[in-house]
């Protein structure tokens, strides 16, 4: 049995009929990374990151290794090395550096990332999302998270959270190659329903 996404706003039941609000949305981006390592800096394309979206949108950063997901920024102690990004309108830049001074480069190995997850909230201005017919600024939205306990670090509470508040728009993986000649490469696709089961 599968339930739609609990983004729908019912906004009030006439005559069994029932009416939604427009419902606030996550973009979600996974950007393949196979073929971008090994190295000590990422320069990714991504043109839904427009000068609107930068201003005004929460974007949240995971970098995926294989058994967990890195929040950026962030320094990874185990294998000794942090990580910066940098993002601009279309563009993000990562760089990794050395623990021991954090100037030199750290090279990371092609088996340790798989995959940058990139979430961009986007707050619909009838949606949940928003308060006194304001859209929420990013700080509020940071706050609501905190507010419910949820721990940013962690991907899967933070897409949780969001899956239950927001609809969330996920039509593929990309491959950088393929945003850098303005097409795009599908090699998967994320469910457009919850399961119950």
């Amino acid at each position: 049995m599968y339930l739609l996404n609990k983004a729908m706003n019912v906004e009030s039941k006439a005559k069994g009929q029932y009416i939604y609000k427009p419902s606030d949305m996550v973009e979600l981006i996974s950007i393949d990374l196979n073929h971008q390592l090994p190295g000590w800096s990422l320069n990714l394309d991504i043109p839904q990151i427009t000068e609107d979206v930068l201003f005004n949108n929460p974007i949240l950063f995971y970098l995926e290794s294989a058994d967990s997901y890195l929040k950026l920024p962030m320094k990874n102690i185990d294998m000794g090395y942090s990580a910066n990004i940098y993002k601009n309108v279309g563009k993000v830049y990562i760089t990794f550096k050395s623990l021991k001074d954090d100037v030199s480069n750290f090279y990371i190995p092609t088996w340790h990332l798989t995959n940058l997850k990139i979430l961009i909230v986007k707050p619909h201005e009838h949606g949940i999302m928003v308060e006194n017919g304001k859209k929420n600024s990013k700080h509020e939205i940071y706050r609501k998270l905190q507010k419910a306990g949820v721990n940013i670090e962690n991907y899967n509470e933070v897409k949780e959270y969001f899956g239950n508040k927001a609809e969330i728009s996920f039509n593929g993986q990309y491959s950088n190659d393929k945003l850098n000649q303005g097409k795009r490469a599908i090699t998967s696709r994320a469910p457009q329903y919850l399961s119950t089961s």
